[in-house]
């Protein structure tokens, strides 16, 4: 081997060392200015019962027909924005109409054969966001036999 290869050698060596020697500082990285993330919050809401509800009740009788077609026109609800709300009329001789709409207004009617007697009617909405539901809203209306009698909610 000559003085030459023994140099080349030499140096090689030295630049190797020199490399795993620096490396790791070229890595090496720091944060100089501090933050914070900025707060979040994380709340519940609650599904609750209408209240305030207005409206009207109409009941019908014709021939062997006899029912009820109820008007609400207005509630209040402190619910989630974005509640749905399903209103449903349901007679105590068992037929009922539901009808579910963003809408706080409209009108569901039910009708069954006339058993030529007073009727009682159940009025109810309740609040709907995704798969929840909340408490109902509730309200007794009666049809007398055989009259077209009408009230509030």
């Amino acid at each position: 081997m000559t003085s030459l290869d023994l140099s080349r050698r030499a140096a090689t060596v030295l630049l190797v060392a020199a490399l795993v020697v620096l490396t790791p500082g070229l890595a090496l990285a720091r944060f100089s200015a501090s933050s914070s993330a900025p707060a979040q919050s994380v709340g519940t809401a609650v599904l609750v019962a209408p209240t305030s509800v207005t409206g009207t009740y109409q009941c019908t009788s014709s021939g062997n027909t006899e029912g009820v077609s109820v008007t609400v026109s207005g509630f209040t609800d402190t619910g989630p924005a974005g509640s749905s709300y399903a209103v449903t009329v349901t007679s105590e001789d068992g037929p009922s109409n539901s009808s579910t709409s963003t809408a706080h207004t409209r009108t569901v009617a039910v009708s069954q054969t006339n058993d030529k007697a007073s009727t009682k009617y159940t009025v109810s909405i309740r609040s709907v966001y995704s798969n929840w539901t909340g408490p109902l809203w509730s309200k007794v209306v009666s049809c007398t036999k055989g009259s077209t009698n009408s009230g509030s909610l």
